[in-house]
């Protein structure tokens, strides 16, 4: 029911609605009255999150602006990143500061994270690689990210789907495709030339990464992508086997918010699912 069409009002809409996700979480008769929304009469909102507190909370940022409100929040930042990776390094070093010290942790506990996105093709076979990173299927995620993004900056050549992208192997070929590597706005090659490429979001002080697969690969070719990702990228970064994420829930001290808002009445019954009736998965 918000006004999502008039992005002047998207900013207070948020500032409205982010502290009451974690109510809307922990309360059993939740009810809230604002200026953008309203739920008038108390309500058990679901699903409720399962385990100790609840899942971390993210912020999509675009601008620096945005970058230092995540970490103010206590919350992680996560983003595209339209233009050369090391102009990235003012935001993340915006969010970094503003995380060590948070004007207000908006959830149970500090999300202490920025995660970039972006694309990658890794293959045994470098030259199929850089065939599939040239080809314009690869590009369609970036004209649906240029039109469902619509409040951060748009890629360099702004193409908005249902426009096709653009080809790069008419626009400048290989040349073209290692310009655009060597900035950061794809991951390309074989599994040694990828771990390459990420160190350079690890020098500008990104915390994760995460990746989508291009449109024009075969199933098998997705398949080894992610085993040789999985088995020769990530070991060389990720030397903690538990998510940062995980340990931050863990660590969490309890509810932010108590589970009713009044008087509860002594004979109302509610049950979650117990933890025995989660089966362990065989080894």
């Amino acid at each position: 029911s918000f006004n999502i069409m008039d992005t002047n009002s998207t900013k207070a809409e948020w500032d409205e609605v982010a502290p009451e996700i974690v109510r809307m979480w922990e309360q059993y008769d939740y009810s809230f009255h604002g200026e953008h929304f309203t739920v008038p009469t108390p309500h058990n909102i679901l699903p409720k999150p399962y385990g100790h507190s609840h899942p971390p909370i993210w912020m999509a940022c675009g601008n620096p602006g945005s970058f230092a409100k995540a970490g103010s929040l206590g919350i992680g930042a996560i983003a595209f990143n339209f233009e050369p990776i090391y102009n990235l390094k003012g935001r993340i070093e915006a969010y970094k500061e503003a995380a060590a010290n948070p004007t207000e942790i908006l959830g149970d506990y500090q999300n202490n994270n920025v995660m970039m996105t972006n694309g990658v093709i890794c293959l045994s076979d470098r030259k199929r690689a850089r065939e599939i990173a040239l080809s314009g299927h690869a590009g369609y995620l970036v004209t649906l990210v240029n039109l469902y993004h619509d409040t951060m900056p748009k890629s360099a050549d702004g193409i908005t789907w249902p426009a096709p992208p653009m080809n790069l192997a008419d626009l400048g070929g290989d040349e073209l495709l290692d310009q655009l590597i060597a900035g950061g706005y794809l991951l390309c090659g074989t599994p040694d030339e990828v771990c390459e490429q990420v160190a350079a979001y690890q020098e500008v002080g990104c915390d994760q990464l995460v990746f989508g697969l291009s449109a024009n690969t075969s199933h098998e070719e997705n398949l080894e992508m992610i085993e040789l990702f999985g088995d020769k990228v990530i070991p060389e970064f990720d030397k903690n086997p538990e998510h940062s994420t995980a340990v931050y829930r863990r660590g969490a001290t309890g509810p932010k918010h108590p589970p009713f808002n009044g008087p509860v009445d002594p004979d109302l019954k509610h049950t979650v699912l117990p933890a025995n009736a989660i089966i362990a998965l065989q080894d």
